[in-house]
């Protein structure tokens, strides 16, 4: 198909066109597919710009095929300037100064927002006790404090680069930058925006599985648990996995039966195990050192036989007498 409007986006670009044609060829590229394509040819075209001189009648065209040329690499500055403001705006509470704090606290809210539409049912009541949490985060990942890091700091990034990027385009020259760019920068954002919420959402899955099978545990802290207070016992690391006490330790916690759903009690009597799983996710897990049970801050239950909570007992009773 052929436009006969597009002999003359050359004319219209060098400002040949008179005041009516110039208007109508304005309308007509909005809705014309063919002759976008056609200015974005002149625009992007390989001139070079260094050579000889062009004739005069070009000149128009050339400052046209600079400003484009200028105008995406300010576009591109924006962007990249966006991001890395988006990267910090996690810590607009602490700028005294109201303009730079506006300008942080903006796509921070606006990515609590998104995310909040998300993963709102993943934030824990108020109050709840959060010692082994990043602190400053969201919220919306309490069970993997790196993910929370990640999702707090890189979707306000996210999302100030696309502001930064849409006033780049508006700022531009219309005849250069047509508006219809930013619809399709927006759908490219839109997905990008999407593929960075499914992997939020894949991998805290992930996380959850495995904490919901007490697979791939690879290290703990215990604590001694007494009504509302904890006071620290032994840390398993990768390194005390190297005792045979302490691998058995783990192993038994792995093979518990799984029970029936409960509420992680605020007052209690035996040991609490902040447990961390390979590939991410750090969880709370109460085990009753009278009955045996064990409850996963998810609400999960565990139970424990006689003799593998005696085995446990032993093992972090002596920790305890140490």
């Amino acid at each position: 198909m052929t436009c006969t409007y597009r002999e003359k986006i050359k004319d219209y670009l060098e400002e040949k066109l008179s005041e009516l044609e110039m208007d109508a060829m304005e309308k007509h590229l909005d809705n014309c597919q063919f002759c976008q394509e056609e200015l974005d040819r002149f625009l992007d075209n390989g001139l070079d710009l260094k050579g000889k001189a062009l004739d005069v009648e070009d000149e128009i065209l050339v400052s046209k095929i600079r400003a484009r040329i200028k105008g995406g690499r300010r576009i591109t500055l924006y962007g990249i300037l966006g991001f890395l403001i988006g990267l910090f705006a996690r810590f607009y509470t602490q700028d005294d100064f109201l303009l730079t704090k506006a300008i942080m606290a903006l796509p921070y809210k606006l990515a609590e927002f998104a995310l909040n539409i998300f993963f709102g049912d993943n934030v824990l009541p108020f109050g709840y006790n959060m010692f082994y949490y990043y602190q400053g985060g969201m919220g919306f990942f309490p069970y993997h404090p790196i993910l929370d890091f990640l999702a707090t700091s890189v979707t306000p990034a996210i999302i100030a680069s696309f502001m930064a990027v849409i006033i780049g385009y508006l700022l531009s020259d219309k005849r250069v930058f047509r508006r219809k760019k930013i619809v399709k920068f927006f759908g490219a954002w839109l997905i990008v925006f999407l593929i960075w919420t499914g992997v939020l959402y894949g991998t805290y899955g992930y996380a959850l599985g495995k904490v919901s099978k007490l697979e791939g545990i690879k290290a703990m802290t215990v604590y001694a648990a007494e009504k509302n207070n904890t006071s620290w016992l032994i840390r398993i690391d990768e390194e005390a996995l190297n005792n045979e006490k302490y691998r058995e330790l783990i192993k038994i916690i792995s093979e518990a039966e799984k029970g029936e759903k409960s509420f992680y009690p605020r007052e209690k009597e035996g040991y609490e195990l902040l447990v961390d799983f390979a590939g991410g996710g750090t969880i709370p897990i109460y085990l009753d050192k009278h009955s045996g049970t064990m409850i996963v801050s998810t609400g999960d239950t565990y139970q424990l036989s006689p003799e593998n909570l005696e085995y446990i007992t032993e093992v972090l009773g002596g920790e305890g007498n140490d």
